[in-house]
């Protein structure tokens, strides 16, 4: 019923999906590796809530994106179901991204100043129940 759902929603005209259509993706970490490409099984749940903000008919704009139950963040979507880009904090970004149906990856980059914050990647494939 979740896949009809999100092909049905997929196939709506922008207007009925801009404001109020909320995308949510409960996850669990299946791998996580760093940016030297060393992976290791995944642990535990990861939340997302990505809401429209300004965004035209093919979705592309601005969202509010939460992570588990931290603060909203503004996001920039390349369409409604990602990927999705934005920066929690000076030094960070990050890029959600959904790779299939039940699947998304999760990019955390740390830039770096070359004093006590190394730069670094950290890359998440989960898999996730995915409703509109």
């Amino acid at each position: 019923m979740r896949l009809t759902t999100f092909l049905l929603a997929a196939a709506l005209p922008g207007a009925v999906l801009a404001e109020g259509a909320r995308l949510e993706l409960d996850c669990t970490f299946v791998t996580a590796c760093d940016e030297a490409g060393q992976c290791a099984p995944g642990d535990g749940p990861a939340r997302f809530v990505v809401e429209p903000e300004a965004i035209d008919d093919d979705g592309t704009g601005l969202y509010t994106l939460w992570v588990d139950d931290g603060e909203g963040h503004t996001a920039t979507g390349a369409s409604r179901t990602g990927p999705f880009a934005w920066a929690p904090g000076e030094d960070v970004r990050m890029q959600l991204a959904l790779t299939g149906e039940t699947s998304a990856l999760w990019i955390r980059q740390t830039l770096g100043t070359g004093g006590e914050t190394p730069a670094g990647a950290e890359i998440d494939l989960m898999t996730c129940e995915v409703t509109f």
